[in-house]
């Protein structure tokens, strides 16, 4: 059983490197191989727990939201005529990746320096891409975001593909026994900086300061914010509205998809209108764009879907894995909590994921 657990992990692994390059079709919904990986790592994880007689809870809160959210999407399924499995499809993931917090995996060093490994080759990747592939602009046909001159990487998202890298940074910088470890984080902070990722840039002074207040070293704070500062100011300005760090067009339309997350949310606001119904709720009803599945904020995506029994649930869910770890994990909690205010990071397959593999 440990064998076909590790077999997952590191198919597991695999996936989170190739990030939305490799892509399924099943019943018409298209979905990235991570979501395979995620259901197989669960499933497999799950029996080895049943086998070993290891059914700790880890994270009660977590179950009644899962509980509560798999008996609200049925009732609003038929509520609201919603007639697609997508929804399924999303809330079988989340249940998945939420069941490998609730039932821990067993990571052994040698799968952990692999996930590094492949992150580590993901932000190589990702530099060639900037370098040499920086025109994303075609891929408006394919209902993504036409990027240029970002870093994205093969998750094709750089506000994604930046906290990603962030995360990696900081669980470097945390671990001094990492080989050529200086080296590995200026080339994972070029990577990340070339996002152009406003709220990367942001979560990263946040994820510092606190590492700064924990260690009560406060040269650490004031490096962050200098290197922060320093970047900007020598930051290529290629053409391209992303790449102006001053625009403030994405601002606007981030202040307009709040007001209609507000205005749903204000519509049922005790248990929502289920999760993943917000394509089919929305006034801009395009439940095939990747980018209309959530608002720029995960914590209004979860008031919509989930409402305020939800919302509270999933919150104590989170408490409860902060107060159980690490500075590592406590790092990360509050770097997601912040960035997830301005871009639906938190219920992003592989940033939730990033709490389980690191």
């Amino acid at each position: 059983m440990a064998f076909i657990q590790t077999a997952a992990l590191i198919f597991t692994i695999f996936a989170f490197y190739i990030g939305q390059i490799a892509r399924l079709n099943l019943f018409g919904i298209q979905f990235p191989l991570i979501d395979i990986a995620i259901i197989a790592l669960s499933l497999v994880n799950f029996i080895h727990h049943l086998v070993t007689k290891n059914l700790k809870n880890h994270n009660r809160f977590f179950t009644y939201f899962l509980v509560f959210t798999w008996i609200l999407l049925g009732f609003t399924t038929f509520r609201y005529h919603i007639n697609s499995l997508k929804p399924i499809f999303y809330l079988v993931r989340l249940t998945c990746i939420l069941s490998l917090i609730i039932f821990p995996p067993q990571i052994n060093q040698k799968i952990k320096q692999l996930f590094y490994l492949s992150l580590l080759a993901n932000i190589v990747f990702g530099l060639i891409q900037y370098l040499f592939w920086p025109d994303f602009t075609y891929f408006d046909v394919h209902q993504w975001d036409p990027h240029l001159y970002r870093l994205i990487s093969t998750y094709f998202d750089p506000t994604f593909t930046g906290l990603i890298y962030l995360f990696f940074i900081i669980a470097v910088f945390l671990n001094k026994n990492i080989p050529y470890r200086w080296f590995i984080l200026a080339l994972s902070y070029l990577a990340m900086i070339f996002t152009y990722s406003r709220s990367t840039y942001l979560s990263f002074l946040l994820a510092f300061t606190f590492i700064s207040l924990k260690l009560k070293n406060i040269k650490i704070f004031f490096f962050s914010l200098l290197i922060i500062i320093f970047s900007i100011f020598l930051l290529p300005r290629r053409p391209g509205e992303g790449t102006k760090l001053e625009r403030t067009s994405s601002i606007t339309a981030k202040i307009e998809n709040y007001k209609e997350g507000v205005n749903l949310f204000a519509q049922s606001p005790l248990i929502g209108f289920g999760y993943n119904h917000i394509p089919f709720i929305r006034q801009n009803q395009n439940p095939v764009s990747h980018a209309n599945s959530g608002f720029d904020a995960s914590l209004l995506t979860l008031l919509v879907t989930t409402g305020l029994i939800g919302t509270i649930l999933f919150i104590l869910g989170i408490k409860q894995i902060y107060l159980n770890s690490s500075l590592l994990k406590q790092t990360f909690i509050w770097t997601i909590l912040f960035h997830s205010l301005l871009a639906n990071s938190l219920l992003y397959p592989w940033i939730l994921l990033s709490l389980v593999l690191f």
